[in-house]
């Protein structure tokens, strides 16, 4: 059975965070750009989808696989990763959890693959070097 995502309203505030628009959705959540009001500066703003924050089923492990996760990036510090700023909970009684991050402005490989781009073959090379570096940084701190 594949889990279809409910649409959700898009909140008003992740934390201290002003939701400005909606980057992305997945199977595991939704990912939100926002601004930052202490620095004024664009983040992303990655959450958990609320079925897989309830107690039952796959909850307690996708929360587990939530925080690891921002524990994980967190510790990673490499050009080719995004850098996490912060990851906490919110909401009335902090039951939403939330990871934000550095925001990259462009198109992603995906929607460029979708509107028929393809791109020439020293650029693929260049991006798999840069795709591969980012690895390596993340298995020498033992994120795999």
């Amino acid at each position: 059975m594949t889990f279809m995502p409910t649409p959700v309203p898009m909140p008003l505030r992740i934390g201290k965070y002003r939701i400005t628009g909606l980057i992305g959705e997945g199977s595991m959540g939704v990912v939100y750009r926002a601004q930052d009001p202490d620095i004024q500066r664009n983040v992303a703003i990655k959450t958990i989808r609320a079925p897989l924050r309830d107690s039952t089923g796959d909850g307690p492990t996708a929360l587990r696989q939530f925080r690891v996760e921002a524990q994980a990036a967190g510790r990673l510090n490499h050009p080719n990763i995004v850098a996490i700023y912060e990851s906490g909970e919110y909401g009335e009684n902090g039951e939403e959890l939330f990871i934000a991050m550095e925001c990259i402005d462009g198109p992603s490989l995906a929607m460029l693959a979708k509107q028929g781009e393809r791109l020439a073959l020293p650029d693929v090379m260049a991006s798999m070097l840069q795709l591969l570096e980012a690895l390596q940084c993340a298995h020498a701190q033992r994120v795999w």
